[in-house]
């Protein structure tokens, strides 16, 4: 059962001490005139999702909201911007999850070494199976930069690392690459062996972005949370695995990623709104520099 508390409320992660924020999109007036008249209109930004000082502003202040959601029958669950709702005429805006869909250069890479010890780890027998495969013109590159004394397997770990980088190319391969279709048939060759291509895990499992609470999830999104006390995570696996979304400060900005790592732990409080700063125009203005200013340590 999810332990948000009821009304406005602050969430501040555990290690890092960083907070919870929304980031008011900007109006821009955008008025025209036609036939001699001004015709007055504004656009307003959205608004983004960021982690920042807990200094107690209403960009600090979120609310839970468990309205049911007519069409799947159940309660939203949408962790939503006080903020927004408060000073913008855009709706309400909650917190969302996207996973990533594209993989980086960098987990491409790192897939790509995976794969690039499963086939160097792969058994004797199988590799001099496997050794019809590359081309002639290989062996006498390996043996050029090896020597001729090298081993059967010290000459298929620079084999390895071709196939491995035509497994998971992070640029395209050049389609007339000799090597090309002989490393595919021995990627394929060791498949039938048992020893398959790793997935692409991303690095980074998701982004976060606020969005209007009225809108519908689609496959790879999520807007349903539960908090457990100590840790925030999806409240369904309609459309996003579960395990991939635990709410993550990762060097300030908000990611969803795989539970146990660092600065994963949250805090929610009730919302307590910083004292507003003192108006010392009136004061000034009245001309009551008595005993008060000296208080104050006007005139001295």
């Amino acid at each position: 059962m999810s332990k948000f508390p009821e009304g406005n409320f602050t969430i501040v992660n555990n290690g890092t001490g960083r907070c919870l924020r929304v980031r008011l999109g900007r109006t821009q007036d955008v008025s025209d005139w036609k036939a001699g008249t001004k015709y007055l209109q504004s656009v307003t930004e959205r608004p983004g999702v960021e982690l920042g000082e807990p200094d107690g502003s209403p960009a600090t202040a979120w609310w839970f909201s468990t309205i049911d959601d007519s069409a799947e029958r159940r309660p939203f669950n949408q962790i939503v911007s006080h903020a927004v709702g408060e000073y913008q005429n855009i709706g309400n805006h909650c917190v969302w999850l996207d996973m990533k869909l594209h993989p980086t250069a960098d987990d491409r890479n790192r897939a790509a070494d995976q794969f690039r010890h499963k086939l160097d780890d792969m058994p004797a027998a199988l590799k001099e199976k496997l050794a019809a495969l590359p081309p002639a013109a290989f062996w006498t590159q390996a043996e050029e930069e090896l020597g001729a004394g090298a081993s059967l397997s010290e000459k298929l770990a620079l084999w390895h690392g071709y196939c491995a980088s035509v497994a998971f190319p992070v640029q395209n391969v050049e389609e007339d690459d000799e090597g090309l279709e002989a490393a595919q048939s021995y990627i394929d060759a060791a498949a039938a062996e048992g020893v398959h291509r790793p997935e692409v895990e991303s690095g980074r499992t998701s982004t976060t972005r606020m969005y209007g609470c009225g809108a519908s999830r689609t496959e790879g999104s999520t807007y349903r949370w539960v908090y457990d006390g100590t840790y925030i995570y999806g409240a369904d696996s309609k459309t996003v695995p579960l395990e991939r979304t635990y709410w993550t400060d990762e060097n300030g900005y908000l990611v969803g990623k795989s539970k146990g790592g660092p600065a994963q732990t949250w805090t929610l409080a009730p919302w307590k709104p910083a004292p507003p700063e003192p108006d010392m125009s009136a004061v000034a203005l009245t001309g009551l520099f008595g005993p008060l200013s000296g208080l104050l340590g006007i005139g001295n």
